[in-house]
Parts: structure tokens; sequence; C-alpha cells
């Protein structure tokens, strides 16, 4: 039979292999821990996680141990220790707070993302626009260009015939002193001759000086060939937003919406009791033929829409309008294209220069009945 002392000293043994199991428990446990925070913080794989648990597995019987362990957190820690539960709790909690961060920051940048595809889309819009305009303010420059260029060229004709003009009165001059001396009629004749010839040269100058001011309104006529005048519109004050003004009276008194309008502005001398009249610049010249063709609503209004022309076609067309209304009473087909007046497809031939002349109200009347009548009157057509 055992002596006490050495149940004592078998007793104090299985204390002390007690608490080594219990130690070597704890150090699994902590090392599991550690393995995991590891994988939640630097993203070790699960194979190394898998090894590492391999390595240190956990006696079965310290299970329950180790169950106490994990849930109920370590107290007895020595004094000047650091828990590293702790630290790995903190740890976490600082990377759950960066996560956070990070996560509102794309969130933010999602936002910024849209934003910057409606500005992008915005300015891709009006880089389009921008090279519209460019291409029709190149077209327009090379107009006025064409223009100035003709203009002066007439000039410098102008400058020829009045320089012939001088010329052939000083001949005429010198014609009639040589007249007077019958020793020179040798040179006489000579200077007639010279005359003859300059007299024809002045012909053939007028004649193209002439072609020159055809061409020049026919350039004036084509810088004009988008516009329409618009009379009768109210409303007029220094402060007048014209174009405002002009789609109000297109949307009300035409049904006319959404056309691209350049410019419009009123004209002519001011007069207190009576509204100028608005000229009309379009962009297109589909949408300007669209309101000619819807003038006809118009009809027994205060309002009246033209076409704009040059002075010298106004005055050519006031003269044909009367010509082209007794033709058509007697059943004659009339076409009116510009300034020339065409009659069963023929070129009418003006020989009477005193006709009556129609005023603007008179022209238009004429322009709706020819509109509800089929009549063409086609301003499309480029006649010399």
């Amino acid at each position: 039979m055992p002596s006490k002392s050495e149940k004592t000293k078998r007793k104090k043994g299985n204390d002390s292999s007690i608490d080594e199991s219990q130690n070597g428990n704890n150090s699994s446990l902590l090392n599991s821990i550690l393995g995991a925070a590891h994988n939640v913080l630097y993203g070790t794989s699960t194979h190394s996680n898998e090894q590492q648990l391999t390595a240190s597995p956990t006696p079965p019987a310290m299970m329950s141990t180790v169950t106490m362990s994990t849930s109920t957190p370590i107290s007895a820690t020595r004094p000047g220790t650091i828990d590293p539960d702790d630290d790995i709790r903190r740890q976490i909690a600082s990377t759950n707070v960066k996560l956070d961060e990070i996560l509102v920051r794309l969130a933010k940048l999602d936002v910024i993302e849209a934003k910057l595809s409606a500005l992008d889309n915005s300015v891709t819009s009006l880089n389009v626009r921008v090279n519209v305009v460019e291409v029709k303010t190149t077209e327009l420059e090379k107009s006025v260009d064409f223009i100035s260029d003709t203009v002066e060229e007439a000039k410098s004709a102008l400058d020829t015939v009045k320089s012939v003009g001088n010329a052939v009165n000083e001949t005429k001059a010198a014609i009639q002193d040589i007249k007077s001396m019958k020793k020179v009629q040798v040179d006489s004749q000579r200077h007639e001759r010279t005359i003859e010839t300059m007299c024809k040269s002045m012909d053939t100058l007028r004649k193209q000086n002439r072609e020159l001011e055809e061409q020049i309104t026919d350039l004036r006529w084509r810088s004009m060939k988008n516009n329409l005048i618009i009379t009768g519109l109210p409303g007029e004050n220094r402060g007048e937003d014209t174009e405002r003004t002009v789609r109000a009276f297109l949307d009300c008194e035409m049904g006319i919406k959404n056309v691209a309008i350049g410019n419009t502005h009123r004209f002519g001398r001011f007069n207190r009791g009576k509204p100028r009249p608005i000229v009309i610049r379009f962009l297109f010249a589909h949408d300007r033929e669209m309101v000619l063709r819807n003038r006809y609503k118009l009809r027994g209004s205060p309002f009246s829409v033209r076409e704009q022309f040059p002075v010298e076609m106004e005055d050519r067309r006031k003269k044909l309008f009367p010509v082209a209304d007794q033709m058509r009473d007697r059943g004659h087909h009339v076409k009116i294209v510009r300034d020339k007046l065409f009659v069963d497809g023929e070129l009418y031939d003006p020989s009477d220069d005193d006709e009556p002349e129609l005023d603007d109200r008179e022209e238009e009347e004429f322009l709706d009945a020819d509109d509800g009548m089929g009549t063409t009157i086609d301003t499309s057509m480029n006649l010399r």
C-alpha cells in the first residue's frame, strides 16, 4: 500500500500533467484564432489555414476545454502582457472601418462616373452643334467673299465706263473743233472712226454693266433665299424679342413648331401707329417652304407672309402680278419664277411698261389665290 508521501507526489504529477494539457489546448486555440485573423487581414489561403490547423490539432480529450475557451473570453492574463484576442479584435474593427470608408468612396465614384458620362454626352452634342454652325459660317463667309469680289469688279467696270464717257465727251469737243477747220478733214474722219469704236465699246460696257447688275441682284437674292417677311405682328418695343414673337405667331396662327431660325429683326422706318414688318432667316430651306405652304391659313387675318427679294426684283414682280392675274382669269396656266412670268410654259415678254402695280396686300392676296387654286409659284429655279 503506497505511503502518504507517494500519494501526494502522484497527485502533484497528475495536476501538473493536467495543467500542461490545458496550456497546450490554449496554445492550439490561440494559434487557430491567430490564423483566422491573418486570413481576414492579409488574405492567406484556406489551404495554409488547414495546414496550420492540421499541424496543431486539438486532442479529443480536451475538446470540452477548447469549447469553454472559445465561448468564454480568457480573463486570466499575466500582468504586463497583451491579450492577443484584443489585438485581433482591434485589427478587425480597424479593417471594417477602412472597408466602410472604401465602400463610401466607391459609391461617390459611381456618382461621379454617372455625372461624367452625362457631361460627356452634353459635350458631344455641343460639338455636333458647333460643327454645324462652323459649316454654315464657312458657307456664309464664302458667299460674302464672292459678293464682295463681284461688287469690286462692278465698281471697277463703272469707273471704266465713267472714264470712257469722259473720253467720249472730250472727243466730241475735238470733233466740233475739227469740223470747223476744213484743213483737218482727214483727222476728223479718223476721230469719227475712233468715236464709232468708242461708242461700240460704250455699248459693250453698258451691256456688261447690266449683266453685272443682274449678277449682283442675283447674288443678293441668293443671300435672301431662306428669308421670309411677316407683316402685321404687333408688340413692337425697344426690348422686344422678335424671335419669340415669330415663334408664337407660327405656333398660334399657322400651327408650326420646331423650326430652325437663324435670326430675326424688324426693318423699315418706325411708324408709331403701324408695326414694322419682321424678316426671318431660316437655317433650312424645308422649314421656309413649310411656312409658305401653310400661309393660306392667314386668309382673312391682319397678318401676311411673303418672300424677300431685292428691290429691283420687287419692282419687276409688282409689274407682273396684275398681268398674271389677267392671264389666269383668261384660263391660262400662270407661274411666277422670281421676277419672270411664264404663261402656259412660255416666258412672258412685257412690252408695256405702264401696267398697274400691286401693293403688298394685293400681292399677298394674289399669292394666296395661287396657293388655293394650285398655280405654281416656283422660287427655286435659277433663271437669268
